[in-house]
């Protein structure tokens, strides 16, 4: 079932396509040795250059190589800076988290009022990119637009649209690019693991253009129930093990629930007309309505194919065993699969522009 709902949402690639031509964002030391490189990893890959310099650059064994643990894989690229995997299974819920969100917001690639710019030929800048499916579809979308995605593991495909191109680097670290470049700089499923948000945003503002847009989205994933199915008082498993997640997450040094502080912090870091979307996503197929059904189905999926990932670090953090963390699965398991009770997360997108000069 996983592969045949990842293959739908794959983006569309051409063969005859190259490799992806490189930006000047990432540093030299994740940098691949020539434009036409990609990097040598098991099961995927992303294209990069030698940087504005021209020389080519050796790429790191950091940058190509991966830290395995307790059977997961992570990235090797500054090693534990993200606190989930990033092997087979966790791209598969990152094509299916995709899926979901284009279903959801009724085919939404962004929020922000930017159309008009990527159509005419702009720059997006997309922070954590993750398997690349966004940037790749939405490369299809605008042609004349230039889509770069920023990751810390390389896990995107090499055969992308001419106008896509990926980097192997760390988005929190300071940017080299020019200043007042960007039409929008997107963030999605990723501001949960950010450790300095305030810091991003004043970054991120000095670097888009004048009126372009930050936009972020993430899960609240706080369990809500309109109809009485789940109350504060319900023993309910799988609530447990996100306050557990949360605290483990916060051990690590960030923030689970960041973007419910996100409207403030920007207005903080200078955004205007700062604005939040609210979506109700389902858990599990409760739902009447035949959208949020299949929604809600994949909203399930996803997170039972990754507690065993999502669990590890965060909760080991907390001092878990293993066999304490597996023992718990079990119960979380059993949560997530009953459907008598009615629970939906909310989906925060929240963005803001760049005050015009």
């Amino acid at each position: 079932m996983l592969e045949a709902l990842r293959e739908t949402a794959k983006p569309p690639l051409t063969t005859n396509r190259s490799p992806a031509l490189p930006p000047s964002f990432a540093s030299a030391s994740s940098l691949a040795p020539s434009s036409n490189s990609t990097l040598t990893t098991t099961d995927s890959s992303a294209s990069a250059d030698a940087g504005t310099s021209g020389d080519a650059a050796s790429m790191t064994s950091s940058v190509r190589e991966h830290v395995f643990e307790g059977g997961l894989r992570y990235h090797a690229y500054r090693a534990g800076k993200y606190a989930f995997p990033n092997d087979e299974s966790e791209q598969i819920r990152d094509d299916l988290k995709h899926a979901n969100s284009l279903l959801l917001s009724g085919g939404k690639y962004f929020f922000s009022p930017v159309e008009d710019a990527l159509e005419a030929g702009g720059e997006v800048l997309d922070l954590g990119t993750g398997t690349g499916i966004w940037a790749v579809e939405l490369g299809d979308k605008y042609p004349k637009t230039k889509i770069t995605g920023i990751d810390l593991s390389p896990i995107q495909p090499t055969l992308v649209p001419e106008n896509v191109h990926f980097f192997v680097d760390d988005f929190e670290e300071e940017w080299i690019d020019p200043e007042d470049k960007y039409d929008l700089i997107h963030l999605r499923n990723t501001l949960h693991s950010v450790k300095d948000p305030q810091a991003l945003l004043e970054r991120a503002i000095r670097h888009l253009k004048p009126g372009g847009y930050f936009e972020a989205s993430d899960i609240c994933f706080i369990p809500r129930s309109d109809d009485g199915t789940l109350t504060p008082s319900t023993p309910y498993a799988l609530r447990d093990f996100i306050s557990y997640i949360a605290a483990g997450v916060r051990a690590l040094g960030s923030d689970v629930y960041a973007v419910l502080a996100l409207p403030d912090a920007m207005r903080g870091a200078g955004f205007a007309d700062v604005r939040r979307a609210t979506l109700k996503l389902p858990l599990g197929p409760w739902p009447r309505d035949p959208r949020l059904r299949c929604c809600g189905l994949l909203t399930r999926t996803v997170m039972m194919e990754g507690l065993r990932g999502v669990s590890a670090r965060p909760l080991a953090a907390l001092g878990w065993t293993p066999l304490q963390i597996e023992m718990f699965l079990v119960d979380v398991r059993k949560a997530l699969m009953d459907e008598s009770v009615h629970v939906y997360f909310e989906l925060h997108v929240v963005y803001g522009k760049k005050p015009e000069r």
